[in-house]
């Protein structure tokens, strides 16, 4: 086949996409029950917080800062390819991070 910019185009996308469809189904799966996980313990929690009378901007300061933690510490690993471990802490980290989002826009604040 001719290299052209639609082929390139292909060639990069199935490059974007391969390692996702590659990976075993152990891993996709381990990987989204952490999102969900991490979405379902933020939500709950903040639900819990939020019918007793805690300030919700210390708890939204400290929900950041935990995730900023979770960041840091993917970052400064000393493995070099990303690990399970590291990759589901990361993928619980987003689910938190969208359930405080969400529940911001609930809020209207």
């Amino acid at each position: 086949m001719q290299k052209t910019k639609f082929r390139n185009l292909l060639d990069s996308f199935f490059r974007l996409i391969n390692p996702i469809v590659a990976d075993s189904w152990t891993k996709r799966s381990l990987l989204l029950i952490s999102l969900l996980i991490g979405f379902y313990f933020t939500n709950s929690l903040i639900s819990f917080l939020l019918d007793r009378s805690v300030n919700t901007i210390i708890l939204a300061i400290i929900l950041i800062i935990i995730m900023e933690l979770a960041i840091r510490s993917t970052l400064f690993s000393k493995y070099s390819k990303l690990s399970l471990i590291i990759l589901s802490i990361n993928n619980f980290r987003i689910g938190a991070t969208y359930a405080l989002i969400l529940e911001a826009f609930k809020l209207g604040s």
